[in-house]
Order: C-alpha cells, then sequence, then structure tokens
C-alpha cells in the first residue's frame, strides 16, 4: 500500500499547532469542495484526501500514532511498517481492515447541509482500523467533539519562574465552574496549556480548553523570550573604575563584578538567571549623573575635564 504524507497533504510542518492545522484544512475543504468543483473527479479526490488527513491529525491520539512511523517517509512511497510498531501500540498491524475495502466516513462542511461520502485509505485503515472496532463508529466517522475553547490566563513573573497553582472561572455550557491550573515552572508568554475536556460539550465528547499564558508586566524586569533584563544604575566613577554590585534575581540576590570602563547600553549577562532557569538575566548599564554637586565634587570633577583626554 501507498504511504500517505498527512502533514503535506495540508501543507503544514511537522511542529504545526492543532489551531494551524485546522485552519490549512479549513482552506483546503473550501478549495476542493465538491459543490464548488461541479464534474471534476481530480477535486473530489483531493477533497477527500484533505478529510482522511484532517481525521488524523486533527486527533492528537491518531496523530501519536502517525508521528511514530518516524520523518523518513514520502507521499506516494510503498509501505511496510516498522517491525516495532506493533509493539508500541499493543495491536497487530491492519488490525480489523477488511483486504480491499477501505472504511467508509461520512460528514458535512459548509453550509447547505449537503453531506458528502468518502473511503478511507487502505492506509488509513491498517493504521486506525483497531481504534474503532466494536464502538459506534460502525464505518463511519465519528461524531463531532465539543468546540475547544481558548481563554486567557494572567501570572506574574514570579509564578512563570518557579511554576504555581492557579485557580480559574470556566464559563460555558457545562455552566460556570472553577479548575486549578498548574502552571509550569518557565512558563513564557503566549505559551498554552490545555485542559482536556473542559471545553463545549458534542455528540463525540467535550472539546478541550486551552489558556494562554499571559503574564504581568514587572516594575524590574522586561522579558526577551526567556531572558530578563534589569536596569543597573552605576555612578560615574563605579563605571569608569569598576565595581562590585549586587543584582536581585527572580532567585534571590547575586553579587556581579562590573568591569571598569562599561557605557550606558552595556549588558552584563547572569548565566542561568532567566525565566525558569532556562535564559538568562542580563544587568543593562545605566550610567547616572548626580544631580545636585557640592563646592568639592565641582572641583574635582573641573579638575577631572582639565586633565582628562577622553573624547566620547
Amino acid at each position: 500500500m501507498e504511504y500517505k504524507d498527512y502533514y503535506k497533504i495540508l501543507g503544514v510542518g511537522r511542529n504545526a499547532s492543532q489551531d494551524e492545522i485546522k485552519k490549512a484544512y479549513r482552506r483546503l475543504a473550501r478549495k476542493y469542495h465538491p459543490d464548488a468543483n461541479k464534474g471534476d473527479p481530480e477535486a473530489e479526490k483531493r477533497f477527500k484526501e484533505i478529510g482522511e488527513a484532517y481525521e488524523v491529525l486533527g486527533d492528537p491520539e491518531k496523530r501519536s500514532r502517525y508521528d511514530a512511523l518516524g520523518t523518513n517517509w514520502q507521499q506516494g512511497q510503498s509501505f511496510t511498517p516498522p517491525p516495532d510498531f506493533e509493539d508500541l501500540f499493543g495491536f497487530p498491524f491492519g488490525f480489523g481492515r477488511k483486504p480491499g475495502r477501505g472504511r467508509t466516513f461520512s460528514f458535512e462542511f459548509g453550509t447547505g447541509g449537503a453531506s458528502h461520502h468518502g473511503t478511507f485509505s487502505d492506509f488509513f485503515d491498517a493504521l486506525f482500523g483497531d481504534m474503532h472496532q466494536g464502538s459506534q463508529y460502525a464505518g463511519r466517522r465519528q461524531s463531532p467533539r465539543g468546540r475547544d475553547i481558548e481563554a486567557e490566563i494572567g501570572v506574574s513573573i514570579e509564578e512563570a519562574h518557579s511554576g504555581a497553582t492557579k485557580q480559574v472561572l470556566v464559563e460555558n455550557s457545562h455552566g460556570n465552574r472553577r479548575l486549578n491550573v498548574k502552571i509550569p515552572r518557565g512558563a513564557y508568554d503566549g505559551m498554552k496549556i490545555r485542559l482536556a475536556g473542559q471545553g463545549e460539550p458534542g455528540p463525540g465528547g467535550n472539546g478541550d480548553l486551552y489558556l494562554r499564558i499571559k503574564i504581568f508586566p514587572h516594575p524590574r524586569y522586561k522579558i526577551e523570550g526567556n531572558d530578563l533584563v534589569t536596569v543597573l544604575e552605576l555612578a560615574p566613577w563605579d563605571a569608569a573604575l569598576g565595581t562590585t554590585c549586587t543584582v536581585e534575581t527572580l532567585d534571590g540576590p547575586v553579587k556581579l563584578k562590573v568591569p571598569q570602563g562599561v557605557s550606558s547600553g552595556q549588558r552584563l549577562r547572569l548565566k542561568g538567571k532567566g525565566l525558569g532557569g532556562r535564559g538568562d538575566l542580563y544587568a543593562e548599564i545605566k550610567i547616572v549623573v548626580p544631580r545636585h554637586l557640592s563646592t568639592e565634587e565641582k572641583r574635582l570633577f573641573t579638575e577631572l575635564k582639565k586633565v582628562s583626554s577622553f573624547k566620547p
């Protein structure tokens, strides 16, 4: 049988998110929909391939099984499963498949309620036939799950760095309920946490809840990926002569040796002191000049100006 490159069929990378996969499927399904390509057998064939690819990549369990085949396969290549594939999932290859007959599916897409039918390939049936044995699938595509929900959860830099448990209020068709959500150590801005089965209900089960992390601004630190940046203020003489300063990090204060001759804007790195220990902390130098000078300070600065050859 021929290997099916479902990622290539949908035009997405192997690291594509579920949202990217869903968007690619919808775009291609509209383009090759039978109602928009009447009498075009190639478009109908492409439409069925797209539907099969989404059936696999849109389901985390099927996608995981498919990914276990590895990346050394090409679309249309003659396919024989790896010798250890059966051991990975505990079923004999091709279990439940009737030779020469692909598993059928039926689904609706778009407006008008038109139902379109097709047949999954032998490749699909050989890999996933066991996943529907004795279930309500019975030769049809699984009933659709409920809608996924996406929401935002705000956390402090300290919570993102060390990890925390936060309580969130979820509002959907289930009603209102509070859930305890574990924020992993080293969480980053935009990271998504998946809560399986906490989305909207549907005939095929509940959708999922995705919480997108939003890290609150901090008065001391600026976030750059996993790195943090803090401002280190220095007097002109410390910048010129060098010094040792105390820098506050998320893990507590540390000593930082400042070399002589640093300038404003220069950054000194504290390795491993960024978010979750994965990034670094950068102390950005800011030279601060005294606003008011004593008579002696003014005299000394005037003398320094006379004797110094430095030209900025």
